[in-house]
């Protein structure tokens, strides 16, 4: 009876011991996965910047202005629409 209790016990403990390891090594690799998550949002929101900023050099009014006066571009009202396809209407609105 007394060997068997202590046998229990000792199975019980080693079943722990695993258990816990096997959660370590869980949380280990999920900490990992998280860190390289972290590591990729940063790369991601530095990139989010560098486009933003970028964007806002090519659509500035001022570019945009001299592009469109360099090349004779007039601006276009509803009127001077002309459809792609010469069978279709267009509707106007005054």
């Amino acid at each position: 009876m007394k060997n068997g209790l202590m046998l229990l016990a000792v199975g019980l403990s080693v079943a722990a011991f695993a258990g816990m390891m096997r959660v370590k090594t869980d949380v280990q690799t999920m900490d990992r996965e998280r860190y390289k998550l972290v590591l990729e949002r940063a790369d991601l929101r530095e990139s989010k910047r560098v486009l933003e900023a970028e964007w806002a050099l090519v659509a500035s009014p001022d570019r945009l202005e001299a592009l469109a006066a360099g090349r004779g571009y007039i601006p276009g009202t509803a009127l001077a629409i002309v459809p792609l396809d010469p069978s279709a209407t267009v509707a106007v609105s005054p």
